[in-house]
C-alpha cells in the first residue's frame, strides 16, 4: 500500500528500477541512476522529516506495520497464552500471556492487541478493537502478573474499544474502567509501548503505567481524528485539521509529560524495517525493566499515582 504522500517517492523507485533494466552490463546509465539515487534519499529525508499530524496517524494504520505477534516473537521466549476472561469467553482482539523476554531474560507477563496479519486474521480479531471479555481478560492478566511479582509488558496497537451494541450489553465502559483500576494498584512495575494506533479508551486500559514509550509514528487520542471531525466540525473530511488540534504525535504527548520517551522508526517507518523497530522497542524494554526491578512496590504505587496526578496541572505561576 502506498500513501499518498509517498508517491514521490514511488516514482522515483520505479523510474530508478526501469533504468536498471535498460542499462544491463552496461554503464551508459550509471549517471543518471545514481542521480536519481541521491533524489530518491533526499525526497525521502524531506516528506518523512516533515510529516503532519494526520499523515503520521496514516503511517501508524499501515497494514504492513510490525503487529503484537510480530513483537512477540522476536522479542521473547517460551511464550505461554492465557486466554478467556472466565465469564464470557475469549476474545483474539487481545491476546497474552507468560514470556521470558530474549533481551536481559526477563520473566514478564506480555499482552496486546492483536490487529491480525492478513484478512482472515484481522476480521477474526476485529482489527484490533477488542469486547468487554477481552478487557475482562487483561484485567485478569494484570492481577496474575501482580500475584506472581511479574512485570507487565503492554503493547498497544488500536483503533479503540469495540464500540457497537454486544459491547454495551456486555459492560465495556465497566471492563475497562476495572482495568484502569487494575493496573493502578499494580504492586510490579508496569511498562506499555503504543507500538502504532493509541485509539481511545480502548489504549487507555493498557497505559496507566510506571513507563509509557511511543514508537515516532504511533500516536495516542482520545478519539480516532476522523470522528473527532465528525462530531466537532461535522466533516469527516477534515480530518488533518482535526489531528492537529488533538496533539495526538508522540512528540507532542512527550512534550506534554503524557510519555516518557520517543522511539525511533527506521526512515519511512517501522513497516519498511520491522527487525529495527523491534529491536529499539526490545532495548527500551530491558532498559526500564532493568531500571525497575528492585523497586519497592508500595513505592512503584505511589510513583504511578504521583505521575497521574500531574498530567494537565499547571506550576505556580504558569500562564502557558
Amino acid at each position: 500500500m502506498i500513501l499518498e504522500f509517498e508517491r514521490p517517492i514511488r516514482e522515483l523507485e520505479e523510474r530508478i528500477a526501469e533504468l536498471h533494466r535498460l542499462a544491463g552490463p552496461s554503464a551508459g546509465l550509471q549517471a543518471e541512476i545514481s542521480r536519481l539515487e541521491g533524489a530518491l534519499d533526499t525526497a525521502k529525508r524531506r516528506i518523512y522529516a516533515n510529516l503532519s499530524p494526520y499523515q503520521r496517524v496514516q503511517v501508524a494504520r499501515h497494514p504492513d506495520r510490525p503487529n503484537f505477534r510480530a513483537y512477540r516473537d522476536v522479542l521473547s521466549d517460551d511464550f505461554y497464552e492465557l486466554s478467556g476472561d472466565r465469564f464470557f469467553g475469549d476474545d483474539p482482539a487481545v491476546r497474552g500471556g507468560l514470556a521470558r523476554l530474549k533481551r536481559g531474560g526477563h520473566n514478564v507477563v506480555l499482552l496486546g492487541h492483536d490487529k491480525g496479519g492478513d484478512t482472515r486474521s484481522r476480521v477474526k480479531g476485529n482489527f484490533g478493537m477488542a469486547h468487554p471479555e477481552g478487557y475482562r481478560k487483561v484485567k485478569r492478566l494484570y492481577e496474575l502478573a501482580g500475584r506472581f511479582g511479574l512485570p507487565i509488558v503492554v503493547l498497544v496497537d488500536t483503533p479503540g474499544a469495540f464500540a457497537g451494541r454486544g459491547g454495551e450489553e456486555r459492560g465495556q465502559a465497566w471492563a475497562i474502567s476495572a482495568d484502569l483500576m487494575a493496573l493502578a494498584r499494580a504492586p510490579v512495575p508496569v511498562i506499555s509501548i503504543i507500538i502504532g494506533e493509541g485509539g481511545s479508551g480502548g489504549a487507555l486500559a493498557m497505559c496507566v503505567a510506571d513507563y509509557v514509550g511511543m514508537l515516532e509514528n504511533s500516536y495516542l487520542s482520545v478519539i480516532a481524528p476522523e470522528a473527532c471531525a465528525s462530531i466537532i466540525f461535522r466533516d469527516p473530511g477534515r480530518a488533518a485539521e482535526a489531528a492537529e488540534a488533538l496533539k495526538l504525535t508522540a512528540r507532542d504527548l512527550k512534550q506534554h509529560g503524557i510519555v516518557d520517551e520517543v522511539l525511533p522508526e527506521p526512515l519511512g517507518g517501522a513497516h519498511k524495517e520491522p527487525e529495527t523497530a523491534i529491536r529499539e522497542v526490545g532495548d527500551a524494554l530491558d532498559r526500564v525493566i532493568s531500571g525497575l526491578s528492585e523497586a519497592d512496590p508500595g513505592a512503584l504505587i505511589e510513583a504511578r499515582h504521583e505521575r497521574y496526578r500531574r498530567i494537565g496541572t499547571h506550576a505556580a505561576g504558569d500562564t502557558g
